[in-house]
């Protein structure tokens, strides 16, 4: 570490040790809390119930920079709480809005995480105490920093209304059939990921989904076929052997091509199904196979692959080293 990073970590920590030490009193809380709170939050808070909490969450990474002290106060005349987020400043920064808003979600995921019983987020009123050379130069709003007018206002109102969230469980199959006429990748996307965990994927595949991805094919839109098939493989009840049926012959030259890729691991992960399911059986069962016989069972199965492969492998079967398994090896030989 430089010499003046270090001179400014003794800086940032006197501070912070000032600022704890004296805003850790309700009563200097008030003074300032009632000089520089907005109006509008002054109205509603009566400060002369100020309680200190003992929390503090904002963590090792950021607390050299700021101080974060929670209050128990009365807001409307209900108890509430009014985070103070103080940070010292000596230089004008354009990302502050940036930083303090990552503090306060900072501080939420830390609760979240750590008040299990948590139901609502408490109002955290970011202050900065600014004492650099010169005044201040840089805007303190957020949507400063977004370009564009439009998008200012856009994100004026972010925060204040409900996210757009797209629940497939509440999308009709026919609302997205008929969407899928001019946005098919899309749509295509939409039902795979709506019906994954259907017990009758299969049945759906054949009826619905495959006339959406022939069409992505004749479209040309073969990669994003070959994503969804290598994903309903890999994650939905399928019986691998049907899934390859309902597509053979069906599809461009060109996709053909790509599903031989597919055919091929489908094969190869039966097979090293069928020797994990093998060696599970051997266990469950007490027959008494030695590691090192196992081992090599492995390798004489898999002879279509060179020796790096082989072990390779064997390692992602067993969960063993390198040189565990040459070790076994040498035992057989």
């Amino acid at each position: 570490m430089k010499k003046n990073e270090k001179a400014d970590d003794g800086i940032h920590q006197a501070h912070d040790k000032l600022f704890k030490k004296m805003l850790s009193n309700p009563a200097t809380a008030r003074d300032i809390l009632s000089l520089y709170l907005p109006e509008e939050i002054l109205k509603i808070t009566n400060l002369n119930y100020l309680e200190l909490q003992k929390d503090s969450f904002i963590d090792d990474q950021h607390r050299a920079y700021a101080v974060d002290l929670l209050y128990k106060t009365k807001i409307n005349n209900e108890d509430g709480f009014i985070w103070i987020l103080l940070e010292h400043q000596r230089q004008s920064d354009f990302w502050m809005p940036v930083r303090i808003f990552k503090y306060i979600a900072l501080i939420w995921d830390n609760l979240r995480k750590t008040q299990k019983k948590l139901k609502s987020i408490p109002l955290i009123v970011p202050i900065i105490i600014y004492n650099g050379d010169t005044s201040y130069q840089h805007s303190l709003n957020l949507s400063d920093l977004i370009e564009t007018q439009l998008s200012k206002e856009i994100f004026g109102q972010l925060f204040i209304k409900p996210f757009c969230l797209v629940d497939l469980t509440k999308i009709k199959d026919e609302e997205l059939r008929k969407a899928a006429q001019d946005r098919t990748k899309g749509v295509a996307l939409l039902m795979t990921l709506k019906h994954i965990f259907d017990q009758n994927l299969q049945h759906y595949i054949e009826q619905v989904l495959l006339q959406i991805l022939l069409k992505l094919d004749r479209i040309g839109d073969r990669d994003e076929v070959e994503d969804i098939m290598y994903y309903l493989i890999h994650t939905g009840n399928l019986d691998k052997k049907k899934f390859r049926s309902t597509f053979y012959h069906k599809f461009s030259d060109e996709m053909e091509n790509k599903m031989t890729t597919i055919a091929e691991w489908l094969r190869e992960e039966g097979r090293e199904e069928g020797i994990q399911k093998g060696i599970i059986k051997g266990k469950v069962e007490g027959i008494e196979l030695k590691n090192s016989e196992i081992i090599e069972k492995l390798f004489s199965e898999s002879l279509e692959l060179d020796e790096n492969a082989r072990v390779s492998l064997v390692k992602l079967l067993t969960g063993f080293s390198e040189d565990k398994i040459q070790a076994m090896r040498s035992v057989i030989a």
